[in-house]
């Protein structure tokens, strides 16, 4: 890379001394060929600004929750499978339909919140644990 951005720099010193060079410069790179354009790479959204899908879970209740989930950027969607872990396969790396995202959040979250329900007595009813 230093050997490249030297060579940048010795051309662009010599292209603002000697206009004859500039425009033999110019006609070179302008009969290039023009290659693919890099992507713009979308701003992922850092992990202390994710919401606490717990939280919301518990605050809105299940259809609440779906329905706030479809509202999010796929890539907040994205990024709360990542940090919880919810797709150990990475089945919904590539689905971009935030319906489907959010069903698929909603889904994983509820059965973990269930885990172990079975074990209760019919009496019992699951609490939240504040630790979550």
């Amino acid at each position: 890379m230093a050997l490249l951005n030297g060579l940048a720099r010795l051309l662009n010193e010599e292209a603002s001394r000697n206009p004859n060079f500039a425009d033999r410069l110019d006609a070179l790179f302008s009969s290039a060929p023009v290659g693919k354009t890099a992507q713009r790479q979308r701003a992922k959204p850092e992990p202390g600004n994710l919401p606490d899908a717990y939280a919301e879970f518990w605050s809105r209740g299940e259809s609440e929750f779906r329905l706030w989930l479809r509202d999010q950027p796929s890539c907040v969607l994205h990024a709360l499978i990542r940090r919880h872990d919810l797709d150990a396969t990475r089945r919904s790396a590539k689905w971009k339909d935030p319906e489907k995202l959010s069903a698929f959040i909603t889904d994983q979250i509820r059965s973990r919140l269930a885990r172990g329900s079975a074990f209760l007595s019919s009496g019992d009813t699951p609490q939240r644990d504040p630790t979550i």
